[in-house]
């Protein structure tokens, strides 16, 4: 499965590929990334996240495993926020193109 960690860049993928969208976190701190897209082309299957060390409060990259539905252009969007909290402390977008 490919694994994308660059906002800003236009993902291509075919309809039914699996793929990964990867950002840096640290769920110590109680920030987490919340992701949303237009379902009709994209389904969230997982989410993971992977420490980077053992230590306790060790930062990590949280994993978002997504399939492609349907032929088109779908935004993910993702804020880092604590989940109470409205306002995001960052925010990256990933543009999805669908063959």
């Amino acid at each position: 499965m490919r694994k994308f960690d660059v906002p800003g860049k236009t993902i291509h993928v075919s309809t039914g590929e699996r793929f990964a969208v990867v950002l840096e976190s640290n769920p110590s701190t109680g920030y987490t990334w919340q992701v949303s897209t237009d379902e009709h082309y994209l389904e969230l299957l997982a989410q993971d996240f992977e420490p980077h060390g053992q230590g306790v409060g060790a930062g990590g990259r949280e994993i978002f495993d997504f399939r492609a539905l349907s032929t088109g252009q779908a935004t993910i969007t993702c804020e880092y926020r604590r989940p109470w909290d409205r306002e995001a402390r960052d925010v990256a977008s990933f543009e999805v193109g669908i063959a």
